[in-house]
């Protein structure tokens, strides 16, 4: 177990439950934060009564994940989702369709071309071709199946996960099964028909206040409080063994001594942080893409809407050239999020394709172009009565290709450096689940150690 405080930089989700998994552990830690608030990208709040996710919307219920909310005593902020939640819809032609992503069950849908369908229903019979190196989803995508699909189905749904550009995402990074089946089974039909549970859809809560009730209960609970205002300039070798940490607190520079350090800030904070450790793979850091994103909270009369939009949300593929990636109806699925009478939706702007749009028409006349969209495509009868807008200058890491070449540097740095970890987002995923469960595996790792 170490002997001083590992030093967690960061106050994130990965930050915050790292740190708490380590106190139950009785490991000693301390976080720091450059911020002057825990919680990284969960940001919650109320207006005119509507409750505002900037942030993640939803939290995915897996096994795990009820646990660690009911150990923290959240239980009774627990929010499932309604029913609705499972329908999902696509747009088309100005249209929502009725849609699984999943692969037999759109069969029947008029979403897509009989072509499409037959090239779906023949895909088992295609050959495998063998690939080197990282291959882009559009490039898997159109060779197993075709453009259609890749622009109509895959598209949208990466653009609701990563606001990503599929033709430079890679496929082995964001959706590992799929060359996996294909590698295995001869077949990613084949593969899915063998591992049905990979598609299943999960179970989503939410939190009473917001998710970000979430990161200030961890934060609650941390007997060490969060350094806030303390941003890590850069970490370098001590001369007594171990590492310096070179802060500057409120202002004041400050050095503190470290054996474990875990790193959990975005790739660009964490290039200048490592830069004097390993300047090859700070400059593979400065190259992980973010791009910016808008999300934009609308509140209508729910008499404005002709008919309720009884589902998760909508995604919009690139080809259909409007100017936002989706929306997600909240009230249809937790409605505590809005005020009796009124509907609530959360529209998110921007990302790897449509950034550009920031320049082209700026913040203001994007924002009115998206609600004209938004009411043409829903029938709605009248402009919001409540509109908030909240931008991302760097929002999601994009986990393109040339990922795996950053996964080998982070690997060869942590075997350099003992006792310094890289648990940032880019890394572990983006999945909220995902991040709470490797922080108590690291743990436990550490407890051992």
């Amino acid at each position: 177990m170490p002997q001083k405080p590992v030093l967690i930089i960061g106050a994130g989700i990965s930050g915050l439950s790292i740190a708490y998994e380590l106190q139950k552990r009785s490991v000693p830690c301390q976080v720091l934060e450059a911020a002057g608030h825990s919680g990284g990208m969960i940001q919650s709040f109320n207006k005119e009564g509507f409750e505002l996710d900037a942030g993640p919307n939803t939290i995915a219920a897996t096994p795990e994940t009820m646990v660690f909310l009911a150990e923290l005593g959240l239980e009774p902020e627990i929010q499932p989702a309604a029913a609705a939640s499972k329908n999902r819809f696509l747009v088309r032609n100005n249209r929502l369709h009725a849609v699984s992503p999943h692969p037999f069950k759109i069969m029947g849908s008029d979403y897509i071309s009989r072509g499409s369908k037959w090239r779906l229903f023949t895909e088992r019979f295609r050959k495998p071709a063998p690939v080197k190196g990282e291959e882009s989803v559009t490039h898997f995508v159109e060779r197993r199946f075709n453009k259609e699909i890749a622009d109509y189905l895959f598209d949208p749904i990466l653009s609701g996960i990563y606001a990503g550009n599929p033709d430079l995402l890679s496929i082995g990074e964001v959706l590992p099964a799929l060359p996996r089946w294909e590698r295995e089974y001869g077949s990613v039909t084949k593969g899915l028909m063998k591992e049905k549970g990979v598609m299943g859809g999960r179970k989503i809560i939410s939190l009473a206040g917001g998710n970000q009730t979430l990161t200030r209960r961890l934060q609650e609970r941390l007997q060490s409080p969060v350094r806030f205002q303390c941003t890590v300039k850069n970490i370098r070798v001590s001369a007594n063994g171990g590492y310096q940490v070179v802060c500057e607190e409120k202002g004041t520079e400050t050095l503190l001594e470290a054996d474990h350090i875990i790193v959990t800030t975005p790739a660009f904070t964490a290039a200048q942080q490592l830069s004097a450790l390993d300047r090859e793979l700070a400059a593979l850091l400065e190259q992980v893409y973010y791009p910016r994103m808008g999300v934009l909270h609308l509140g209508f009369e729910a008499s404005a809407l002709p008919q309720p939009l009884e589902g998760f949300g909508f995604l919009v593929p690139d080809a259909e050239k409007l100017h936002f990636l989706g929306a997600i109806c909240n009230s249809a699925i937790f409605p505590h999020k809005a005020p009796a009478g009124k509907l609530l939706l959360t529209v998110f702007i921007g990302g790897a394709r449509q950034e550009r749009y920031f320049d082209e028409l700026g913040t203001a006349q994007l924002q009115e172009t998206v609600v004209k969209e938004i009411r043409s495509l829903l029938g709605l009868t009248a402009a919001p009565m409540m509109q908030h807008f909240s931008f991302l200058q760097k929002a999601i890491p994009q986990l393109n290709i040339g990922h795996a070449k950053l996964r080998s540097a982070v690997a060869t740095m942590e075997h350099n450096y003992p006792g310094i970890l890289l648990k940032s987002n880019f890394v572990q995923g983006v999945a909220l689940p995902a991040l709470i469960q490797h922080a108590a595996i690291l743990a436990d790792r550490l407890k051992k150690n």
